[in-house]
């Protein structure tokens, strides 16, 4: 069934640059949806979002350059103007490891500044759902899977801040009869992902002859989602959920940090004991998150369908057709507020 012929919809995502952000505001745009972006930094290069090319006028129309921490209000304008049916958020300060050099800021922009925002976006007489990207540091690390009625145990001011406006998500449904969605999901990949995150970092220093460094023994054990899963993650989210519930989002899938680096030396065809060497651990990492997705295959019918090495290859030759303008670019993380 084609959910556009009940009624019209419109979508506004919150952070739409993020990694996942653009790639759910292109597959809504392809689709047919009305969406509208808002995110503090200006849409990417062709090299990063291949859709750039096809979408550039829609873009010039529907995004919108706004600061969270440094310009809420401007925000709240824009969406009291467009009056969304469905809000998507992504926004908010999303490094783990850089939020303990400033807690502070972590705090001042993912739960006061989004709280702030949200006194808002719960007077919108438009609004039917409201869909929030959270995670599963929320968690903290457990070897036991988690489910959406776990207990938080957050052990960073990154995973602490998540925690906190999931909280305050929860009051508000209970109060206010907010209609808040939570999907939580393990960690993204794929093609168009910043290229300091661990997958394109990797595949741009093996390619370009640079020595790559593990954090810590590499021992930890991630789940990663790929971006086309993430979509219809967000779709099962925006058309088949009910309000105030929670959702969990992985692939069965597991493995070590030290074990996907060895695929991708596989795949670059490196020498791992050559190419690799290790570093210092970084502050409050969890060795694993396991979610229980019971729930999301049970009510929403979703499960993973990108396995992990046809993701990792997808990702390099996305790498390896644009290397020699990447390879140009700085790798490593820079922060903005």
């Amino acid at each position: 069934m084609d959910e556009r012929k009940q009624y019209k919809m419109k979508i506004l995502i919150l952070g739409s640059g993020s990694f996942a952000g653009q790639a759910l505001f292109s597959n809504l745009i392809e689709s047919g949806y009305e969406v509208i972006g808002i995110n503090r930094s200006t849409p990417k290069s062709s090299y990063y979002w291949h859709w750039i090319k096809s979408y550039r006028k829609y873009i010039d129309k529907y995004w919108f350059e706004i600061n969270l921490h440094k310009d809420p209000d401007f925000i709240i304008e824009k969406i009291n103007a467009f009056q969304p049916s469905h809000i998507i958020d992504f926004m908010g300060q999303g490094m783990v490891a850089q939020s303990w050099d400033d807690p502070n800021l972590w705090y001042e922009t993912n739960l006061a500044r989004k709280s702030y925002l949200l006194e808002s976006i719960k007077n919108l007489k438009s609004l039917e759902k409201y869909i929030r990207a959270s995670t599963p540091e929320v968690y903290g690390s457990s070897h036991l899977k988690q489910n959406e009625e776990s207990h938080f145990c957050p052990s960073t001011p990154y995973a602490v801040s998540h925690s906190a406006i999931d909280y305050h998500l929860r009051c508000l449904g209970k109060n206010y009869d907010f209609p808040y969605i939570i999907g939580r999901f393990s960690n993204f990949y794929g093609e168009g992902q910043q290229l300091y995150r661990v997958i394109p970092k990797a595949i741009l220093s093996l390619l370009n002859g640079e020595i790559f460094t593990i954090d810590g023994d590499g021992k930890s054990l991630r789940s990663f989602i790929h971006s086309d899963d993430i979509c219809s993650a967000f779709k099962a989210l925006l058309f088949k959920s009910q309000p105030k519930k929670e959702y969990n989002f992985s692939t069965p899938e597991e493995i070590s940090i030290i074990d996907l680096i060895r695929k991708i030396c596989h795949l670059t065809n490196k020498n791992f004991e050559k190419v690799v060497k290790f570093g210092p651990e970084r502050k409050g990492k969890d060795f694993i998150y396991r979610l229980d997705c019971t729930k999301s295959l049970s009510e929403l019918g979703w499960e993973s369908t990108i396995s992990l090495n046809d993701g990792l290859k997808k990702v390099y030759e996305w790498i390896e057709n644009n290397n020699s303008y990447f390879s140009k670019l700085s790798w490593d993380y820079e922060h903005k507020c």
